[in-house]
């Protein structure tokens, strides 16, 4: 033993010797960027990519140690990253549109979701079917972030906001469960299974698509400050890389992916069926020609749209809500 010994520590004085004689080090790991990403609600498959790059480490692959901090309707990380509260965030784009008209310094790096899944859901009994219906009605929206597509919704259909009752709508589908609400905020992919799962039938709720009414925008984007943009544009290039990468990983092993997300959420008041559910939604919505990038057509669209029915006070270049050039660089 005392021999082996002897050998070991006159091996480890030759390998110092001989480093030191040669001029050489231990490389240093490289340095990670603290960010933090601020979603618009909690913990789910909503946001399953970023949860799964994460997880699988390749934010830190792209030098970033970040943070996800879930959200509610009562957060908005539309003010959280135009304050610098947040480095980067999510948000439907038809609101980023409304904050950039606002002189908030904001804008989108990456279009996740290609389409939206925002819904009005009535019970059939109530014999609401279309929104000259919400007359005289108790409405749930989700406000602060979460508006600009009902407001272009009832300017088009030509609904004064006091022909019906407007109500701050929380987490739970409780309230429209039980008839407090006539009318909920829903997502195809969330709170409509919600709605299911209490035991209501498909058969048994109508319906009110935005889509149906020329309102089918893009949904989640990716954004982040202007002075980030600015700044620090290397980044925002690894954000999306690695942000990309968890999505497409997310949409090929959705069962995996549900089990991250569930990981990460702390309340524990996530189902596997339910987000099982979300993931396949969710899928649809953000697959499309090229993940993650933004259509200028669908862009344009959307602020045209907004601007016509007086939800933007003003016109809004597409440059100033959106940029594809991280995506670009990301993808190369």
């Amino acid at each position: 033993m005392k021999t082996q010994w002897l050998i070991l520590q006159i091996a480890i004085a030759l390998i110092v010797t001989l480093t030191a004689c040669s001029g050489q080090s231990v490389p240093a790991q490289p340095k990670l960027t603290p960010v933090t990403l601020q979603l618009q609600w909690v913990t789910q498959a909503q946001f399953a990519g970023y949860y799964v790059a994460l997880d699988k480490g390749w934010y830190k692959d792209e030098g970033i140690d970040l943070t996800i901090i879930p959200g509610g309707p009562d957060v908005s990380p539309l003010d959280l990253v135009a304050s610098g509260t947040r480095d980067f965030g999510t948000s439907l784009l038809a609101d980023l549109a409304v904050a950039v008209q606002g002189n908030k310094p904001v804008i989108g790096i990456a279009q996740i979701q290609q389409k939206n899944g925002l819904l009005l859901i009535a019970k059939k009994s109530s014999g609401i079917l279309s929104p000259a219906d919400l007359k005289g009605k108790k409405v749930g929206v989700w406000l602060g972030s979460w508006e600009a597509q009902f407001d272009a919704l009832t300017a088009k259909e030509g609904i004064s906001k006091n022909d019906f009752t407007l109500v701050q709508q929380g987490y739970s589908m409780t309230p429209f469960i039980k008839g407090d609400l006539d009318v909920a905020s829903a997502m195809s992919y969330n709170e409509y299974y919600s709605v299911l799962e209490s035991g209501i039938a498909p058969e048994d709720i109508n319906i009110i698509d935005y889509a149906n009414y020329g309102l089918d925008f893009p949904g989640d984007v990716l954004f982040t400050s202007k002075t980030t943009v600015d700044q620090n544009p290397d980044l925002c290039t690894r954000m999306v890389r690695a942000s990309l990468k968890g999505w497409q990983y997310a949409i090929a092993h959705p069962s995996e992916a549900v089990d991250i997300v569930l990981r990460y959420d702390k309340t524990g008041e996530q189902t596997r069926q339910h987000q099982l559910s979300m993931m396949t939604e969710i899928a649809k919505l953000v697959q499309g020609p090229q993940l993650g990038r933004s259509d200028d057509a669908a862009l344009q669209r959307t602020i045209d749209t907004l601007l016509q029915f007086g939800i933007l006070k003003g016109a809004v270049q597409p440059a100033d809500v959106m940029t594809n050039k991280f995506w670009d660089s990301a993808s190369k």
